[in-house]
């Protein structure tokens, strides 16, 4: 699924600033997920406002299935020239240590720009369960082994649930989905019992409330569902994370590219429009320098590696 976005007049071009990259043609933005999830809204969100700054259309793609390999595999193989971008979350760094096999080097093949924004990260269930809490949801799953299930999109939200069944000692099973929006519509259902995704994912299903919020997993609570406790505010510790939606170019692009396009990343996020459809969409603005960014990449990458074989999730 492919959406040209960046239409705009030659007032629009007049008012812009010069912008330091240059592309001399479209540019294309993976979104290695389904559309209409957290990394999507953000996606599209950047990519109009980009494609104002450099005159050319910014070409957001959708290619979802393998928990973002597929669209990061594409990406691994373009040039490096800074026409062909993704927008990834923490899988990029967590899906080496869960699949056997991937088609290219994670830390080789990727160039880390920065990230755009910071979700927060939420526990959704369906409201026929009518658990008021984390708590409560843990207190049932544990008196019922391998009654209930756990939907994610990717590795990054699965890791959050993995935690979560670890730390409780909770049998759970887990389904696997190649959206977010695809598993909200079943949480709503009733279809699949819990999962966890950020606020920006679940919004138009927490505005209409057909999914029930059982607690935040970040440090702070989300602007969408500020009446709902942290799991640190339940007395569940050891699920608060960092998430990011982080953007990413082939590997070995051109430093002076890389900075380009930081800079005018920066310009985009500054901008007082962008900044609020960030706050409505419920996440806090990116915009790391692109050399800490790379620094919290491989941190992550370690970590997580630590932490599946900590949990003993087994390769696939």
């Amino acid at each position: 699924m492919a959406l040209v976005l960046g239409m705009w007049s030659c007032l629009a071009w007049a008012q812009q600033s010069p912008s330091s990259f240059q592309p001399n043609r479209a540019v294309t933005l993976i979104v290695p997920y389904g559309a209409g999830g957290g990394t999507d809204q953000v996606a599209r969100l950047f990519a109009q406002k980009l494609g104002e700054l450099w005159r050319q259309p910014v070409v957001v793609e959708n290619r979802a299935g393998a928990d973002g390999a597929i669209g990061s595999a594409f990406v691994a193989k373009a040039p490096a020239d800074g026409h062909t971008l993704m927008l990834s979350v923490a899988s990029i760094a967590i899906n080496p240590h869960v699949f056997a096999k991937l088609p290219f080097d994670t830390l080789t093949q990727f160039t880390p720009i920065t990230t755009l924004a910071l979700p927060v990260v939420v526990m959704v269930a369906t409201p026929a369960l009518q658990f008021k809490d984390g708590r409560a949801f843990i207190e049932a799953a544990r008196a019922a082994p391998g009654k209930y299930t756990y939907a994610s999109t990717d590795t990054s939200t699965r890791m959050y649930s993995e935690r979560l069944r670890a730390s409780q000692n909770l049998d759970m099973v887990h389904v696997p989905y190649k959206s977010s929006a695809q598993w909200m519509a079943d949480i709503a259902a009733g279809v699949v019992d819990s999962g966890f995704a950020s606020a920006t994912s679940a919004r138009p299903f927490l505005i209409d409330r057909r999914v029930q919020v059982l607690g935040v997993a970040s440090p702070k609570r989300s602007n969408l569902a500020p009446d709902v406790p942290t799991f640190t505010e339940q007395g569940i510790p050891g699920l608060d994370g960092k998430s990011w939606y982080g953007l990413f170019g082939p590997g070995k692009v051109p430093p002076g590219i890389v900075k380009a396009i930081h800079e005018d990343v920066l310009r985009v996020m500054n901008m007082p429009d962008v900044r609020d459809k960030m706050d409505t969409l419920g996440v806090d603005p990116g915009g790391e320098a692109p050399a800490d960014f790379a620094k919290r990449f491989l941190a992550d990458y370690a970590e997580y590696g630590e932490m599946i074989k900590r949990l003993k999730i087994p390769q696939q």
